[in-house]
């Protein structure tokens, strides 16, 4: 099945002449993988992620992420896109 995971990190920066301004890393990340993958190995994806993020934005004031898996109902079955 097709997983897609997100990590966005943002944060309010200083800019001379800007009254606010704001940082925003994202990266996006796609995986096909088994149905039988656990939720600590999808975890595991995700903290490398986060761990990219953080590589290119120094202590952000959030650090989100989101993790995608897409289906449908087809002949009254649950059929995983991807």
């Amino acid at each position: 099945m097709k997983i897609e995971m997100e990590v966005k990190a943002f944060g309010k920066v200083e800019v001379q002449g800007a009254k606010d301004a704001f940082k925003g890393v994202e990266l996006m990340s796609v995986h096909k993988l088994s149905k039988d993958t656990t939720l600590g190995e999808l975890e595991t994806l995700l903290s490398t992620l986060f761990e990219e993020v953080e590589n290119g934005y120094k202590n952000p004031e959030q650090c989100a992420g989101k993790i995608t898996i897409r289906a449908k109902k087809e002949n009254g079955e649950i059929v995983y896109l991807g």
